[in-house]
């Protein structure tokens, strides 16, 4: 007859020698994670940022310092090289728009408008060699819809202004 004469593996050694050890730990590991929290705490909702949370942002930049630019998109105005005066428009006025410009300048008139030619979409141009003095124009989309956001301009001769219109 064998008789087995093992000795008991670590692994054996290390469960608890009671059953009421073990039925005490047990409902530990199953309490839920709202439980864990100390009592009379709880968990805050994200704040929502007041304006005043940001006072870097504010640039302080008013209509009257800087006129209809930061209203009605910015204006970028550069020496041309060759000596022509350029108007470049960005203005998404739809497929079968075309913009016209009016105004006092060589060509123009305030009565009838001339096309400005299409670039890509939603960038045209109206340019001229002829301008010895300011120029004074408004936009038009299809000759009829004044651009009012935009208002009347005045283009410098010898310069490329670029404008952002919008209708």
């Amino acid at each position: 007859m064998v008789t087995n004469t093992q000795t008991p593996s670590p692994a054996a050694s290390a469960q608890p020698a009671t059953t009421s050890e073990s039925a005490t730990a047990a409902p530990a590991r199953e309490e839920p994670e709202a439980a864990k929290v100390a009592p009379g705490l709880r968990k805050r909702t994200a704040r929502k940022p007041a304006d005043d949370d940001f006072p870097a942002l504010d640039l302080g930049l008013e209509d009257s310092e800087f006129g209809d630019t930061a209203r009605n998109g910015p204006t970028e105005r550069v020496l041309t090289s060759d000596g022509a005066t350029r108007l470049v428009i960005t203005a998404y006025i739809g497929i079968g728009n075309r913009l016209f410009i009016r105004g006092d300048g060589p060509g123009l008139s305030w009565d009838k408008g001339v096309p400005l030619s299409f670039i890509s979409i939603g960038k045209w141009r109206w340019e001229t060699n002829d301008a010895v003095q300011p120029i004074s124009f408004k936009l038009y989309k299809n000759d009829e819809l004044e651009c009012s956001a935009l208002g009347q301009r005045t283009l410098d001769p010898g310069y490329q202004q670029e404008v952002t219109a919008a209708f």
